[in-house]
């Protein structure tokens, strides 16, 4: 049920076209649909094309792209249909996975369960499927990335709670091969080794193997990209915290996880960028957002100290909440943006993760506490609605939990009708990302492919006005005075351009359009 449910809600993402790293991951791989490339994906690095100086490595997310168009061809619809299904597979598998946790040594309340887990399992996969933040991941090909790392990690759990170390340590593996972010997974599963019922030697010898894993995957890593391999070459535009001190940095990086909690359960304006400018960066520590985030963390150190720390799907939770942002949240070092919606796909099911938790214990501990007063559960807190009707706690529960998903999946299908060509992406966000040079260049762009001179200058002088030394702003402006005749300042705005940008393809290719 999950797994359709899931697939119905995201079945428009099939309709769309190539978005953004789209292009040049898929649509402009020469080798995309060639077999030869299959073998060639953990030889080489992600961004292969631009010389792999960006430090990524994902083979078998290339791996998944390169026979996704042996088998479906190399239109878009292919490659969101089968990210769509694998979307689908990793709710199925959130689901499986809570199941599992209850069916092993991690019950969360000793005793008798009642089947109550498996419902609150059910409403958390539920929960995690429709939240609308995870439109990027799905709607943007390249977020399979995102979709590829989390799902090995899940079936490397399952694996484990079936005892299949070997099986658990492949996965494990397929997940780092996806994306680097996955190296949060090694005390995810160390965690859960260590707190099982194994003997100590099955511990010990389980864990170094997933070190093992690891130390392979760094390896071949390092084979690849060599001195590369730790490189970042986003530009202040993508990321300003690259170029700030690094007390600077760690503020920010507090600020930012506010506001991807807001987004995960107040989704109302969601954005494909968040880049120079659109986020204004904390100047101080007393900052409210500093404060907030500082506080965020401190209550999850502070929650480990309480009766919370027996709890292991609340542990688990915070693993898989700060674990991915402080490596992708600029915390321990910057990375290629200052914040991104598909970076939340993994924190997201630590929200779930933990808010499951609470609710589950909540419940438990308010029946028990009814049954030693002899009182029927929740006595006494029913709720009279018109003509009689008695309304229980669970009742309500009930009621407002499929409000919130009926919105929130709503509000998830709406997304995915901007996701479905560049040019509906760029200027529906274009219309509140108005501090964005990069929105508001890209909307620009999407008129001016149109020779829609006037409307494409109106969004050229909002991104002016915000960062006129952006390269890809300066290649509309030389193809705005192109097409309008003026040659001299077309050529001066693509000379600009490749100073800003020494190399720039798309501006040299441009260059050569003057006659």
């Amino acid at each position: 049920m999950i797994f359709i449910f899931a697939f119905v809600l995201y079945f428009v993402s099939v309709f769309g076209g190539f978005v953004q790293d789209d292009l040049k991951v898929v649509a402009s791989d020469p080798e995309m649909g060639k077999m030869s490339a299959l073998v060639a994906t953990f030889t080489r690095p992600y961004y292969y094309m631009d010389g792999g100086n960006a430090g990524i490595y994902r083979p078998m997310t290339s791996f998944s792209l390169y026979l996704n168009a042996l088998v479906t061809g190399k239109e878009a619809w292919g490659f969101h249909l089968v990210n769509v299904l694998l979307y689908a597979a990793i709710c199925w598998l959130v689901f499986a996975v809570l199941m599992k946790l209850d069916c092993h040594v991690f019950r969360l309340w000793r005793g008798r369960n009642d089947g109550k887990w498996g419902k609150m399992a059910f409403l958390g996969a539920i929960f995690f499927t429709v939240l609308p933040i995870h439109t990027e991941a799905v709607n943007n090909i390249v977020g399979r990335a995102e979709i590829l790392s989390l799902g090995f990690l899940l079936l490397a759990m399952l694996g484990q709670f079936k005892k299949k170390w070997e099986l658990s340590a492949f996965m494990f593996l397929l997940a780092l091969l996806s994306k680097e972010t996955a190296i949060v997974g090694l005390p995810i599963l160390g965690y859960l080794i260590v707190m099982g019922k194994e003997d100590k030697n099955t511990k010990i010898g389980v864990c170094f193997f997933y070190v093992l894993i690891m130390g392979c995957y760094l390896f071949l890593r390092l084979m690849v990209l060599g001195g590369g391999g730790m490189a970042n070459n986003a530009t202040i535009v993508e990321n300003p915290l690259k170029f700030v001190s690094t007390g600077q940095r760690i503020m920010n990086a507090f600020a930012l996880v506010p506001l991807g909690i807001g987004k995960v359960i107040f989704p109302w304006h969601l954005s494909y960028d968040y880049s120079f400018n659109q986020l204004k960066l904390a100047t101080g520590w007393f900052d409210w957002r500093v404060i907030l985030g500082i506080l965020m963390m401190l209550g999850s150190l502070g929650s480990l100290f309480t009766s919370l720390r027996k709890n292991k799907l609340w542990i688990l939770g915070q693993a898989f909440f700060w674990g991915p942002i402080l490596v992708t949240g600029n915390f321990l070092f910057p990375v290629g943006t200052i914040f991104g919606e598909r970076l939340w796909f993994w924190p997201s099911l630590g929200l779930v993760m933990m808010g499951v938790a609470l609710l589950y214990l909540f419940g438990v501990h308010k029946n028990r506490t009814s049954a030693q007063l002899s009182l029927p559960p929740l006595a006494g807190s029913h709720v009279h609605g018109p003509c009689g009707f008695v309304a229980t706690p669970a009742q309500i529960f009930s009621v407002l939990f499929l409000m919130v998903v009926f919105i929130l999946a709503g509000r998830t299908m709406i997304r995915n009708l901007d996701w479905l060509s560049q040019e509906r992406l760029f200027v529906h966000d274009a219309a509140y990302a108005t501090d964005s040079v990069m929105v508001q260049s890209n909307a620009a762009a999407m008129y001016l492919m149109k020779k829609d001179l006037p409307d494409g200058e109106k969004y050229m002088e909002r991104a002016d006005a915000i960062y006129p030394k952006y390269p890809e702003l300066l290649n509309n402006w030389g193809m705005y005075y192109l097409w309008n005749g003026e040659n001299e300042k077309a050529k001066s705005k693509f000379e600009e351009c490749l100073t800003e940008r020494p190399g720039y393809s798309l501006c040299e290719s441009n260059m050569e359009l003057i006659k």
